[in-house]
């Protein structure tokens, strides 16, 4: 599945809001997390690969 950078970031901003919920069983805590730094990764790496050759 290929998601646009909007979606992205809609969804990571979900899930950061699913995180505090209190009621969140702790076995999706981890599942959550991962998933978290999995988009949190991607995005950086797009934002790197738009950066200008010159610039590195």
């Amino acid at each position: 599945m290929v998601l646009t950078i909007k979606e992205k970031k809609l969804m990571l901003r979900l899930l950061k809001k699913e995180r505090r919920k209190k009621f969140f069983a702790k076995n999706n805590v981890d599942d959550v997390e991962a998933l978290i730094d999995k988009l949190e990764q991607n995005l950086r790496n797009e934002n790197m690969n738009e950066t200008a050759p010159d610039k590195l």
